[in-house]
C-alpha cells in the first residue's frame, strides 16, 4: 500500500476518533464534540514552528507596514494636525514592535488569534475615528483603511492556520458591516448622494472573497508543511525534522534534568527479502511494519525513518533501562507481524541499539554514534535481538 497521507499524524486521528465517539452521543454532544476537535490546538510540532516562524514574519511585515504608512501619512501633515498625528503614528510604531517583541518570545497559539483580533479592531477603529469626526463618508469610503483589512487576511495564510483566516474573515465582516449599518442610519439625504451601495457591495463581496481565498491558502500551505519532511513511502517523519524534534525535547530534558532514551532498529536481513521478493514487497513489508511501530509507540516518542530499512525512536523523559524492555517488546512484536506474498506468510526480525542521553555522549550525535555501535554489535551476535549499555544485562531472544 502507499501511505502519502499518513504525513498528516496524530492530529488528524485525534480528530477522527473524536468524531467517531460522536456517533454514540446525542446530537448536541456531536456537535460539541467536533468543534472541540475542530478547534483543538496542534500538537504536531511541524506546525506548532510554522506557526510560530509565520507569526515572526507577519509581525515584521505588519512593522515594514507601519513604518511605510506612518513616513507617508507625515509628509503630508498640516501644522494643526501634527501633535495628534505624531502622536498616533508613535503609537503604531510602538504597537508593531511589541507585537514583533512577543512574536518572537512566546510560541502559545493565542500570540496569533490575539494579534489578528486586536489587527482588525484598530483598523476598525481607525474608520470610527472619521464618524466621531464628523465624516461618516470619510470612513466607508477611506480605501487606505479598508484595504488593510486584506493585510490581516492575506497574511493570516502565512501562520498556517485556516481557522486564523476564517475568525479574521468574519470578525473584518461583522466589523465592517456594522460600522456601515450605523453610519446609514444616521446619514443626511445629502450626505447619501455622495454614497455608492453598488461600490460599497463590491468592497463587501470582495472582502469576503479575499477572506476564503485565504482560509483555502492556508488550508493547502497547512497540508504541504506536514507533508514537507515526511517519508512518503511509510509515512514517517525523515531525519531533519526529527533532529529538529530531538533539539527541542534536549532543550526541555536539560531543564527538567531528564533523560532522553534513543533506539535504532534495522530490520535483518532484508537485502536478501528484497532479493527474493522484489523491491515492491519490500517497500510493502517496510509500510506495515512502520505502521505497526507508529501505532505501538507513545504519542509522546518521536519515530522516524532513518534510511533504507532502519528506523530511530526517542523516548523522552525515559530511562534507558527502561527503554531497553520497552524495544525489546517492539522487537518481538515486529516479528510477529505477518506478511502475506504469494499466498504464503513471512516474517521480518529487526536488531536494535538502544542508549540515552546525557549518559552515553553530551551531544545527540555523540549518542547516537554510540547507539549505532550497539545495534551492529547485535547485528554481530545473531541477529533479532537488542543491546543497550554494557551496565546492563542483554536483552536477546536467540
Amino acid at each position: 500500500m502507499w501511505w502519502p497521507h499518513r504525513a498528516i499524524g496524530l492530529r488528524r486521528a485525534a480528530q477522527q476518533d473524536a468524531w467517531q465517539t460522536c456517533q454514540e452521543l446525542s446530537l448536541f454532544e456531536q456537535v460539541a464534540a467536533r468543534a472541540r476537535a475542530l478547534l483543538s490546538d496542534d500538537t504536531d510540532q511541524a506546525l506548532v514552528r510554522a506557526r510560530t516562524s509565520g507569526e515572526v514574519l507577519v509581525a515584521a511585515l505588519r512593522l515594514v507596514l507601519v513604518v511605510g504608512f506612518v513616513a507617508v501619512t507625515l509628509t503630508q501633515l498640516s501644522e494643526k494636525a501634527w501633535t495628534l498625528e505624531v502622536t498616533i503614528s508613535a503609537a503604531a510604531v510602538v504597537y508593531a514592535l511589541l507585537l514583533l517583541g512577543v512574536a518572537k518570545t512566546f510560541r502559545a497559539s493565542w500570540v496569533s488569534w490575539a494579534s489578528t483580533a486586536i489587527d482588525v479592531t484598530l483598523i476598525t477603529a481607525a474608520m470610527v475615528v472619521y464618524v466621531v469626526a464628523g465624516d461618516p463618508l470619510g470612513a466607508v469610503n477611506n480605501r487606505i483603511f479598508f484595504e488593510s483589512y486584506f493585510f490581516v487576511l492575506i497574511t493570516g495564510a502565512l501562520r498556517y492556520d485556516w481557522r486564523l483566516c476564517l475568525f479574521a474573515t468574519l470578525l473584518a465582516l461583522a466589523e465592517f458591516l456594522g460600522l456601515s449599518a450605523f453610519i446609514t442610519s444616521r446619514w443626511s439625504s445629502a450626505a447619501a448622494t455622495e454614497f455608492s451601495p453598488y461600490v460599497h457591495s463590491l468592497r463587501i463581496v470582495l472582502l469576503a472573497v479575499t477572506g476564503t481565498s485565504s482560509v483555502v491558502v492556508a488550508r493547502w500551505a497547512r497540508h504541504l508543511r506536514l507533508m514537507v519532511g515526511t517519508d512518503h513511502l511509510t509515512g514517517l517523519s525523515q531525519r531533519r525534522p526529527f533532529l529538529e524534534r530531538i533539539e527541542e525535547e534536549l532543550r526541555r530534558s536539560t531543564s527538567d534534568r531528564a533523560t532522553l532514551s534513543v533506539a535504532l532498529l534495522d530490520v535483518d536481513d532484508f537485502k536478501k527479502f528484497n532479493d527474493n521478493h522484489g523491491h515492491m514487497e519490500g517497500d510493502r513489508a517496510l509500510q506495515t511494519l512502520a505502521l505497526r511501530l507508529r501505532r505501538s509507540v507513545r504519542a509522546s516518542d518521536l519515530i522516524a525513518r532513518f534510511g533504507g530499512e532502519e528506523f530511530v525512536i526517542a523516548f523522552p523523559r525515559m530511562d534507558v533501562e527502561r527503554a531497553v524492555r520497552r524495544v525489546n517488546d517492539l522487537r518481538e512484536e515486529l516479528a510477529g507481524v505477518p506478511l502475506s506474498i504469494g499466498g504464503q506468510t513471512f516474517r521480518l526480525t529487526v536488531s536494535a541499539g538502544v542508549g540515552s542521553w546525557p549518559a552515553d555522549g553530551d551531544t545527540f550525535e555523540a549518542v547516537l554514534a554510540r547507539v549505532d555501535e550497539r545495534l551492529y554489535e547485535a547485528k554481530r551476535q545473531g541477529k533479532d535481538r537488542v543491546m543497550g549499555p554494557r551496565s546492563l544485562l542483554k536483552v536477546a531472544d536467540v
